[in-house]
C-alpha cells in the first residue's frame, strides 16, 4: 500500500502533495520518459516498427510476447528506486504511485498479475518485496487479482554487467511456477528490467507450467545494460 502521510518531495525536500514536487516531476519526465516503438524486450530502437524485434531478440526471442515500460532507469528515477530498495525508504512509494497513476492496464485480456519475486533472503534483508508491493497497487487500480505464481528457488547475483553465458548460468532453475498458471494470461510485474534475463527466466518457468501467454510490465527499463 502506498502511504499518504508525507508532505515533502522525496527528491529535493520541497513541499509536495504527491511525493514529488512539480519541479522534480517535470525533470523526471524530461529525462526519464521512455517513448517510441519498443522491442518485445522493452528497448527502443532506431527505425523500429511497432511490434518488431531488435537484432538480439531476433537471435534469441524472449519467452514473453510483449513488454510495457514508461520510464528509463536513469537520473533521477534511479535515485528514487535505490533509496526505496536499498535504504528501505518506504515513503518513496508515494512518488512511485504518481508515476504509475496515469498508466492504464496495457493488456485488457490479462487474467492476473504476478510479481517477479525476490529470493527470501533478499526479501528478509530488505523487509519487503518491492515487486510484490507494486503488483498489489497495480492490481487494485486495474482490478486484476494478484497471484504469486512464482517462487524464487535460489538466490542469484545482480545481472547488470554480466555477459550472456554468466546470466544463463546464474538464472538456471532460479524460478518455479505454480500449476495454477495453466491456461492463464499472466502479466508479470517488476520494478526494473535491467538485462531482461530475470524476466526471461520467470516467463520460461510460467510457460513450462502451462501459462497461455506471458507479458511483462516494468516501471523502468535500463537502456545501457548488456542483454
Amino acid at each position: 500500500m502506498f502511504f499518504d502521510l508525507i508532505s515533502q518531495c522525496v527528491l529535493c525536500g520541497r513541499l509536495a502533495e504527491s511525493g514529488l514536487c512539480r519541479h522534480c516531476h517535470l525533470e523526471l519526465e524530461c529525462h526519464c520518459a521512455l517513448s517510441g516503438p519498443l522491442c518485445r524486450c522493452a528497448l527502443p530502437g532506431p527505425g523500429l516498427e511497432p511490434g518488431a524485434l531488435c537484432g538480439r531478440c531476433l537471435d534469441r526471442p524472449p519467452p514473453f510476447t510483449a513488454s510495457y515500460c514508461a520510464w528509463v532507469y536513469g537520473f533521477p528515477l534511479d535515485r528514487l528506486l535505490n533509496a526505496y530498495k536499498h535504504q528501505g525508504r518506504l515513503t518513496v512509494e508515494r512518488a512511485l504511485e504518481t508515476l504509475t497513476r496515469a498508466q492504464p492496464l496495457p493488456w485488457p485480456e490479462a487474467d492476473l498479475i504476478c510479481p517477479l519475486p525476490a529470493h527470501w533472503r533478499r526479501r528478509w534483508w530488505r523487509g519487503f518485496d518491492q515487486a510484490e508491493r507494486l503488483a498489489v497497487t497495480l492490481g487494485r487500480r486495474w482490478r486484476r487479482p494478484v497471484v504469486p505464481l512464482l517462487t524464487r528457488t535460489r538466490a542469484t547475483h545482480h545481472q547488470q554487467g554480466s555477459g550472456r553465458a554468466e546470466r544463463v548460468r546464474n538464472l538456471r532453475h532460479a524460478f518455479r511456477a505454480d500449476s495454477h498458471a495453466r491456461g492463464r494470461r499472466v502479466l508479470l510485474v517488476d520494478d526494473v528490467m535491467t538485462t531482461g534475463a530475470s524476466a526471461r527466466a520467470a516467463a520460461r518457468a510460467l510457460g513450462e507450467a502451462g501459462a497461455k501467454e506471458v507479458r511483462v510490465w516494468a516501471l523502468a527499463r535500463a537502456l545501457d545494460a548488456r542483454r
